[in-house]
C-alpha cells in the first residue's frame, strides 16, 4: 500500500503534486518557466478552486512552524506552486516573464522555513 499524496478531500489534486509540489522556491519557480501554459492553466484553474478550502485545513491541522507529514507538505507545497502558476497567468499570461533569461543564473541560497 502506497503513502496517500495529499490529505483526504484533495485527492483531485494529485496528478498535479509530481509536477508542482516542488520543497523550493526556486524549484517552483523553475517548473513554471518550463511548463507548457495549458499544463500551468490547468494546474492555476484546479489548485484556484480548492485553495481556501487548502488553506483552512493546513491552518486547522498544521499551525505555522509546526512539522508536516508529507500529505500536508505536498498540500503546502501545491499552494506555493500556486502562486508560481498564477503570476504566468495572471500576469505574463506566458510561462516566464517578457524579455527574461531563461535559464537564469540567480538562485535562492536559502529560505524561510520550511518551504523556502
Amino acid at each position: 500500500m502506497s503513502e496517500k499524496l495529499l490529505p483526504a478531500g484533495f485527492e483531485a489534486l494529485e496528478p498535479f503534486v509530481a509536477y508542482w509540489a516542488q520543497p523550493t522556491n526556486d524549484k517552483r519557480w523553475d517548473q513554471r518557466a518550463r511548463a507548457p501554459m495549458a499544463e500551468i492553466t490547468a494546474f492555476y484553474d484546479a489548485m484556484y478552486d480548492r485553495a481556501e478550502d487548502a488553506i483552512a485545513w493546513l491552518d486547522e491541522n498544521y499551525p505555522l512552524g509546526q512539522e508536516m507529514p508529507e500529505d500536508a507538505r505536498n498540500l503546502s507545497c501545491l499552494l506555493l506552486g500556486l502562486g508560481q502558476a498564477a503570476i504566468a497567468v495572471e500576469m505574463h499570461r506566458q510561462p516566464r516573464s517578457p524579455y527574461s533569461v531563461f535559464p537564469h543564473g540567480i538562485y535562492m541560497k536559502s529560505g524561510p522555513w520550511p518551504l523556502g
